[in-house]
């Protein structure tokens, strides 16, 4: 076992740049998201982000960190580069933004909205979120298939998996699971 390394209040999911030299800890008690160098085990300066972040995921080309906070009704985009928070991307305060998947191409960031059942897209560009999409009640979970064509969204009430078409941020029918 190694040496505990010290971040945030209730550290909550972590991501891993796609090189490995940085990983992201969000601290959902805390407010923020710790930087750790992986080559040494340190924890950089934290990052301040929105209230309760919950979930991050960094885009392919490790330039773009996005954390879901909870209570605020935001997204935040984290330069990898500089450690800098850009300005929070508005869900809505009641959707609770929650996890958060990342197409292959690195266009596109699907946010679930835990108290709304919806998922959000964001257009990783212009960093501007589109229209919300519904999906099933109380959605957790969301991966993207390696092709990019189809985000698969777990419904935690519903117990459903909603696929929906990224070429079209269309929901299909909900799958029974």
């Amino acid at each position: 076992a190694g040496t505990p390394i010290t971040v945030g209040f209730s550290p909550y999911a972590i991501a891993i740049t796609p090189d490995g030299k940085t990983a992201y800890v969000t601290n959902f008690g805390s407010g923020t998201v710790t930087p750790i160098r992986t080559a040494t085990n340190t924890a950089g300066p934290p990052i301040p982000v929105g209230t309760d972040p919950e979930h991050i995921a960094i885009t392919p080309d490790g330039k773009t960190a996005y954390v879901a906070n909870y209570i605020s009704g935001t997204v935040t985009p984290i330069a990898t580069a500089t450690n800098t928070a850009g300005p929070p991307i508005p869900i809505t305060t009641v959707n609770g933004p929650y996890a958060i998947a990342i197409t292959p191409d690195g266009k596109t960031a699907y946010v679930t909205n835990y108290n709304s059942g919806t998922v959000t897209p964001i257009a990783t560009a212009t960093n501007t979120a589109g229209p919300p999409i519904p999906v099933g009640s109380y959605p957790e979970g969301i991966a993207i298939t390696p092709d990019g064509k189809t985000a698969y969204v777990a419904n935690y009430i519903s117990d459903t998996v909603t696929p929906i078409a990224t070429a079209t941020n269309t929901a299909g029918p909900p799958i029974p699971v």
